[in-house]
C-alpha cells in the first residue's frame, strides 16, 4: 500500500492524495468464468488467479486516509472464488438451478479482465466516500499457483 502526493502543511486538508492498493504486492483472487462467444478454449468454463491494483485519488479523511484498504478488499472479495458470467449464458440458469446461483457474479458484458476493472471501478466507487475523486483498477491474468495457509 503506497499513499503518494505533494507535500502540504494540512495533515487531513484538502489537497488530493493518491492510495496505491496492490503495487508491489496485488490483491489476489481466484475466479472462474467463460466467454460464451469466443471462438476458442476461453468459451468453456475454466478459472484464473486474478492479480488487481487498485489506486484511489482522493482528500485525507479525519481518520488520516483517502480510504481504508479493508474497504477496497471487502468489494474486491466478493468476486473470490466465484464464477463470472455474462448475462444470457445458459450456465446463469444451470447455476440457479442447481442450487448455487449465489456463487454466479451476473455482469452485463464478457467477464474478461478488461470488463471486471470497469465494474471492480464502478462498484469501489459506489462504496467510497464523497471525498474521492477518483478510482483506477488494474487486473491481470496470472498462470502462477500460489499456496497460502
Amino acid at each position: 500500500m503506497t499513499l503518494r502526493g505533494r507535500t502540504g502543511s494540512d495533515a487531513a486538508g484538502s489537497e488530493e492524495r493518491r492510495l496505491v492498493v496492490g503495487g508491489d504486492r496485488p490483491i489476489r483472487i481466484s475466479a472462474g468464468h467463460r466467454l460464451q462467444h469466443h471462438d476458442g478454449k476461453c468459451s468453456r468454463p475454466h478459472g484464473h488467479n486474478y492479480e488487481i491494483r487498485v489506486e484511489v485519488t482522493g482528500r485525507l479523511r479525519e481518520e488520516g486516509w483517502v480510504v481504508d484498504k479493508g474497504d477496497i478488499t471487502a468489494v474486491i472479495s466478493e468476486w473470490d472464488h466465484m464464477f463470472l458470467l455474462e448475462r444470457g449464458d445458459p450456465l446463469v440458469e444451470a447455476f440457479e438451478t442447481s442450487g448455487d446461483g449465489g456463487a454466479a457474479v451476473v455482469l452485463e458484458r464478457p467477464p474478461t479482465a478488461e470488463v471486471m476493472a470497469v465494474v471492480l471501478e464502478r462498484k469501489l466507487r459506489e462504496a467510497f466516500p464523497e471525498t474521492v475523486s477518483d478510482v483506477a483498477v488494474a487486473v491481470s491474468e496470472t498462470s502462477e499457483l500460489r499456496a497460502t495457509y
